[in-house]
């Protein structure tokens, strides 16, 4: 190779070392981008029912905070049941309970399909 070809497949391999260390072959050309007519955008804003929006976006929240309360009882419950439980008298007590009313116990308990 000549010094000239060399030259210039070094310079070809510095830029594109240069485009990927900076990042620049990831960046989108937004020159070339096709854009949407403003009029347009605004139209289908003025399609869009707000008070449907409202009430979908008001059952999203109420099923989220419902969630989040069943869980945060749920937490509560398991710490409690584990502060009882921590305690060895307390457990035979339950256990002596259950003994006893084993039974009822069973009977009480929620059938399932499989059952």
């Amino acid at each position: 190779m000549s010094d000239f070809q060399n030259a210039v497949r070094m310079a070809a391999e510095k830029t594109v070392i240069k485009m990927v260390s900076d990042g620049q072959w990831l960046q989108p050309n937004y020159e070339a981008r096709f854009r949407v007519p403003v009029e347009w955008i605004a139209e289908c804003w003025g399609l869009v029912d707000k008070d449907k929006l409202k009430a979908k976006v008001a059952a999203l929240i109420e099923n989220e905070l419902a969630e989040r309360m069943v869980a945060t009882i749920a937490a509560e419950l398991s710490t409690d049941m584990k502060q009882i439980m921590a305690v060895k008298e307390r457990r035979e007590m339950l256990r002596q309970i259950a003994r006893a009313n084993i039974d009822a116990i069973m009977n009480a308990a929620p059938k399932h399909n499989g059952e």
